[in-house]
């Protein structure tokens, strides 16, 4: 069984990386010197490995979530989603209109 050092959480592909990795994941990308083309591959790719994945729907905590208060405060006491809504199509979208 595989793990981070100490813990005996098993790595696997359902296993998912807490909000510090990913910050550190995100820090690296940024540091890159991405073109548009670049940052769009990379959605692309991103997006085409989830999206195949729709019938095992995602279990998000709020860990998970890294939002600023300004995004979550006009959508506090908004009912949940219609189950065809595609979340990570829809956080790719807002992340390449954030930084293209």
């Amino acid at each position: 069984m595989h793990g981070q050092s100490g813990s005996n959480k098993p790595t696997n592909n359902n296993y998912h990386m807490n909000s510090v990795a990913l910050n550190n994941l995100w820090s690296y990308i940024q540091g890159l010197a991405l073109t548009t083309s670049n940052k769009q591959w990379l959605a692309d790719h991103l997006y085409e490995d989830v999206k195949g994945k729709k019938d095992s729907r995602l279990q998000i905590t709020a860990d998970d979530l890294i939002l600023s208060p300004e995004i979550l405060e006009p959508v506090k006491g908004i009912t949940p989603l219609p189950d065809d809504f595609d979340l990570d199509k829809a956080r790719l979208d807002y992340l390449m209109k954030k930084y293209a």
